[in-house]
């Protein structure tokens, strides 16, 4: 017998497939989705190593119209994707979008969470996306989740912030109160919304915090009037992880959670706050950046089995040892035709790149590559190198310092590109393999 709360969610969403992208638009170009929905990516956070997409499994849960899943196809190609949902309706939408792409081969079946061990399969990467906290308990969703999950796979999951979203929970109070979240939202409750908010003054902080007078339809059914959503904290986040029998890996935009970029001046920050953070853990350091700052709508983070994980040293603590046996990849996804044009004209006019214009999900300041950034990037482009073949090269474009016209010596090349591949390494530019 299917949950009542599931049921009207169900409801809701075949009235109003979501999300309700136009068909025709195409990830080709968004570098930021492409980066992040690429198995490369999570892989390499977990076990700093390089992985390709070809063959992998990859299944989209509540895929809704599929527009997501399109993402999932464009940023890994060769793999086998597998969306499912709970909407017939959403599930006729995302077949409509995927084949007017030319994705042919992709499976879509209108399927229950808790009935995908059904599909007999374990699956490289599972992503599912604003539905754990629809769902009575995201712990039971997770851990089917689970059950489906290859030794080194990887799940991304996400959960509503309870203080990003705290106004429209301060809302839905309001609107269960006035009857208009008794049953899934239809036509007679848009109208009723939209005419109540409209005759309230704009000073009324409910609406100032959260109303939007242009939202359609669908915005309103998902995000005013959403049947089942739930905030979550930091830590109910990684308690719900634990209980699901899973490992923290990372967020998925980890660097915009950096509690360092919220000072004033980087360069003066508060002793005791630096000390804190000093000692604190993961978990502790991203609760204290959500109290202070909590602008990220979704608690995004990958996940995995418990254990499988290797323990990935930072390149800043490796050895000059270590750096001899390393082969360094530019990340497949930055290796898109625009920026190799903006790489090029930085290039040939001695200007810094700003790569920020391209990818932005991983940092929550702007980005300039300069000279040896540039340069690696570019002699990466068409297949990785070891940090000896990189140094060589870097000898060979810059053979002199600058500054006091002196020959540069091999171990001062090292040192220069070493610096720079650490830089690149934590914004995820280049990927950084030990042989």
């Amino acid at each position: 017998m299917i949950d009542p709360k599931v049921k009207i969610v169900h409801e809701q969403f075949d009235k109003i497939p979501y999300p309700n992208a136009a068909i025709d638009l195409s990830f080709q170009d968004d570098i930021n989705s492409l980066f992040k929905y690429c198995i490369t990516t999570p892989h390499y956070r977990r076990f700093q190593k390089v992985v390709n997409s070809e063959k992998k499994l990859i299944l989209d849960v509540a895929c809704g119209t599929g527009f997501l899943t399109q993402a999932l196809v464009q940023a890994n190609p060769g793999a086998k994707v597998i969306g499912i949902d709970i909407s017939e309706e959403s599930i006729k939408w995302a077949k409509r979008r995927l084949e007017y792409h030319g994705y042919k081969d992709v499976e879509f079946y209108v399927m229950p969470l808790e009935d995908i061990p059904k599909l007999g399969l374990l699956f490289d990467f599972i992503h599912c996306n604003d539905t754990l906290y629809l769902l009575p308990n995201p712990v039971d969703g997770l851990k089917v989740m689970r059950t489906v999950l290859a030794p080194q796979g990887i799940i991304q999951g996400n959960l509503h912030s309870i203080y990003q979203r705290h106004y429209f929970y301060q809302g839905h109070q309001l609107y269960r109160f006035l009857g208009l979240m008794d049953d899934s939202p239809s036509d007679i409750e848009f109208s009723l919304l939209r005419e109540i908010m409209n005759s309230l003054d704009d000073r009324v902080m409910l609406k100032e915090l959260t109303w939007k007078a242009s939202s359609d339809d669908t915005t309103l059914s998902v995000n005013y009037l959403l049947q089942e959503d739930k905030g979550y904290t930091i830590l109910q986040m990684f308690e719900i992880i634990r209980d699901s029998e899973l490992e923290f890996i990372s967020m998925t935009n980890w660097n915009q959670w950096n509690v360092r970029d919220l000072y004033k001046d980087r360069n003066n920050p508060s002793e005791y706050l630096d000390m804190v953070l000093s000692t604190s853990s993961i978990e502790e350091k991203l609760q204290i950046y959500e109290l202070l700052h909590p602008v990220n709508r979704l608690l995004d983070f990958w996940c995995g089995h418990i254990g499988e994980g290797d323990v990935v040293n930072p390149p800043e603590e490796w050895t000059d040892e270590n750096w001899q046996n390393v082969m360094v990849y530019l990340h497949p996804k930055l290796k898109h035709s625009k920026i190799r044009e903006s790489l090029d004209l930085a290039i040939s006019l001695y200007a810094p790149f700003n790569i920020h214009v391209f990818l932005n999900i991983n940092s929550s300041q702007p980005i300039s590559l300069y000279t040896t950034s540039c340069a690696c990037m570019h002699l990466l482009w068409d297949k990785s190198l070891t940090v000896k073949e990189l140094t060589q090269e870097w000898l060979r474009i810059k053979p002199v310092n600058w500054l006091t016209k002196e020959s540069i010596t091999e171990r001062q090349a090292f040192s220069e590109i070493k610096q720079t591949l650490i830089e690149m390494e934590s914004l995820m530019i280049v990927l950084l393999e030990i042989s």
